[in-house]
């Protein structure tokens, strides 16, 4: 097996994919440069002095129709891509990784104007490029203290990244401390020395870098169709000496550098973007040094290649290191198969462009033509600098009155403009941007529904969402992943942080495996209002779910519920969901889960089927006591009335006894009065039987019978 090549083999190495990647871009390049000048609406070349010159703007329409939409689908959430856990007990790295890598593209870098860039590259020449690297820089801060003590100073210097720049030791006065009890002088003691020190405290600032690439700049393998597979992809700067110094190459090394760019000289002599010399600067520190930053895969003893870093200037190797990834990362909107250099939306409409114009053009010169019609003048009949003169009123002196004789030209707009809208349909269908994208046409209104209208508006942005997906699963995917592996590369010590208003500390030290998540970048959920209509139906489910069988339920949890609002606050157009909702961590998830269990978990409808049981058992528990009282009060008043007719039986017995008593009374009275009677007619008998013996009258008879008979009845 060969050996490990030397430095002058990888040099020729070096040269030949150089040369070999600028060959290769030299037609891409043409079409680049003629599509920003398409753009731009720079002139064509083909203009004719007195002629309409007009430029017409469909490429800059189409890009700057398409720009917002896309941009829109990436940052209208709140992070660009969300991390999701793919095993056990990854949800907290996901979610960690999910903040981090958004707050790195966002916050550390200026995120939505490096999309900006990165998209109108792709939609304008044909790639879009973008470099995200680990830079290590430092930041040092000056501090100075006074009067600081022995201990004080001991104490800021513990920290290793701080460095005394300017020391000054005052020492301490003499003072009394006592009295000399033999001389009675005084006895003096020295203060302590106090220090005023100047310090600089050094930082590590270290932080993923992401920044655009020109499409000019970038170079790769003619034979590779992705970054991923290219065996050489290089970047051309052009760099001050003492830039070039900064980044750290020896001094001396950087002033042999010469400025004249001769290491992509092609076969036929052409120099590949050669610098010219610029008389006028008299620093040499500030002259322009063509550096190429080269990835390239070198064999080694083993017969494998591997990924080296090189950076190149003036046939000189600067430095040289292996490393495990490439920091560029491509997007291209109509990528064509096995090749890196695909479509862009400027390739789509370069040629409508031209035609539009062309036929602008004529129109507006038929135009002139009409406001200007030519004449025909008989000769010597005329004043030709009178004619020639087309000052409104102007006089036009003559000879005779048939001496002008106007020539009439017919107008064209009318065939003219319906080709235009013909091209704008032709346009429309190649790029997916139309008025649809832009704001709907009155005209188009009438007489439509609003489902079709919905249905066209949907099948207008069909091909600007393939763009946003093919973006998505291309470039954007690929930059957040090389985020992530830059930080779990290069980061060796925690950051805080505060993300959303809370405080983290992230320490990408702990992450296990980078590839242990996916991306879903946020994209095909449909509009706002369709993703806000979405959403507002799983909360509902959500919270159907979480009433009826609590927390602990096998579905949703309350960490998923308060997710889904934070989506739902971020669709509405707020950034910040903390300030609505606070974050949930799993302690107190553990809490609530707690709480949770120690609850009812019944259902809601054998709840209220239990609490409705027990208002009628209440009920009847009411009525039946209110019935018992009512019988009671009932036999209360029974009694009582029993009571009074008893008492009113006793008030007539009573009546009846004394009645009886009355009439017994009459009765003896009677009785006795009879019995006087009978003894007193006895006496009168007796005195008439000694009167008269043995003769008693009839009526006396009588009368002693009815009074026997008397008698009897009242003793009877």
């Amino acid at each position: 097996m060969a050996d490990k090549l030397t430095e002058e083999q990888i040099k020729a190495l070096l040269d030949n994919y150089i040369e070999d990647s600028y060959n290769a871009y030299q037609e891409t390049g043409a079409e680049v440069d003629k599509a920003v000048d398409y753009y731009l609406g720079r002139p064509y070349g083909n203009e004719v002095k007195g002629k309409s010159s007009v430029t017409t703007r469909e490429v800059a329409e189409a890009v700057d129709g398409a720009l917002p939409q896309l941009l829109k689908i990436f940052t209208q959430s709140v992070d660009v891509v969300e991390f999701t856990p793919q095993n056990d007990g990854d949800a907290t790295v996901a979610e960690n990784v999910t903040q981090y890598v958004n707050h790195i593209f966002e916050k550390d870098n200026a995120g939505a104007i490096l999309m900006h860039n990165w998209f109108w590259d792709a939609l304008v020449n044909k790639v879009g490029i973008v470099k995200a690297y680990w830079d290590v820089r430092e930041d040092a801060n000056e501090e100075s203290y006074f009067n600081l003590s022995q201990d004080e100073l001991a104490m800021l210097m513990q920290e290793p990244s701080v460095e005394i720049v300017e020391k000054e030791e005052i020492e301490g006065e003499a003072v009394p401390v006592g009295q000399d009890q033999m001389t009675g002088e005084p006895l003096m003691q020295n203060r302590p020395s106090t220090f005023n020190v100047k310090l600089k405290k050094t930082v590590d600032a270290s932080r993923v870098k992401i920044e655009n690439v020109s499409t000019t700049e970038f170079m790769i393998d003619r034979h590779a169709d992705c970054i991923d597979d290219a065996r050489f992809v290089a970047q051309r700067k052009m760099l001050t000496r003492s830039d070039l110094v900064s980044m750290g190459y020896d001094k001396d090394i950087v002033a042999e550098l010469t400025t004249d760019d001769d290491v992509g000289l092609g076969d036929d002599g052409f120099e590949y973007n050669p610098v010219n010399a610029d008389i006028n600067n008299t620093d040499p520190s500030q002259d322009l040094i063509a550096y190429y930053e080269c990835y390239i895969d070198i064999g080694d003893k083993e017969g494998t290649a591997k990924k080296h870093r090189i950076c190149y200037a003036s046939k000189q190797i600067l430095s040289d290191e292996e490393i495990d990834y490439v920091p560029f990362y491509s997007l291209c909107p109509f990528p064509v198969p096995h090749t890196f250099y695909g479509q862009s939306m400027a390739d789509r409409t370069m040629e409508l462009q031209f035609i539009k114009s062309t036929i602008t053009r004529q129109m507006l010169d038929n135009l002139y033509l009409t406001n200007n019609s030519r004449v025909g003048a008989v000769e010597g009949q005329v004043n030709l600098d009178d004619l020639l003169n087309s000052t409104a009123g102007g006089i036009i002196r003559m000879k005779n009155p048939n001496a002008i004789v106007p020539m009439q030209v017919q107008s064209s707009a009318g065939q003219s403009f319906p080709m235009l809208e013909y091209l704008d349909g032709v346009q429309a269908k190649r790029t997916g941007v139309s008025d649809m994208n832009q704001g709907l046409d009155a005209n188009v209104l009438q007489n439509v529904s609003a489902t079709a209208v919905a249905t066209m508006t949907a099948q207008s942005q069909g091909k600007l969402e393939l763009i946003a997906r093919i973006f998505a699963d291309t470039g954007v995917k690929a930059l957040m992943k090389g985020i992530l592996h830059l930080v779990c590369k290069y980061q060796d010590q925690p950051r805080a942080m505060a993300i959303n208003g809370q405080p983290l500390n992230i320490d990408p030290r702990e992450w296990d495996n980078q590839y242990n998540v996916s991306i879903n970048v946020g994209l095909g959920n449909g509009t706002g209002d369709e993703k806000i209509a979405m959403l507002q139906m799983i909360l509902a489910k959500q919270e159907q779910i979480l009433m009826q069988y609590g927390l602990d339920n096998p579905l949703v949890n309350l960490k998923q519920y308060r997710e889904t609002l934070a989506k739902f606050i971020n669709a509405s157009g707020y950034k910040d969901d903390a300030q609505f909702l606070n974050e949930i961590d799993e302690q107190m998830m553990q809490q609530v889960m707690q709480a949770d269990a120690q609850q009812d978990k019944t259902p809601p409808e054998v709840k209220a089927s239990q609490e409705i049981a027990k208002a009628e058992i209440q009920k009847a528990q009411m009525k039946q006591q209110t019935d018992a009282q009512a019988q009671q009060l009932k036999m209360q008043e029974l009694q009582f009335k029993v009571q009074m007719e008893q008492q009113e039986l006793e008030l007539q017995r009573s009546k009846q006894e004394m009645e009886a008593s009355k009439e017994l009374l009459k009765i003896q009275q009677e009785r006795a009065k009879l019995q006087a009677d009978v003894a007193l007619h006895k006496a009168e008998l007796a005195l008439k039987e000694e009167a008269q013996t043995d003769k008693v009258s009839a009526d006396d008879m009588k009368n002693m019978i009815q009074a026997v008979d008397k008698i009897a009845k009242i003793n009877g």
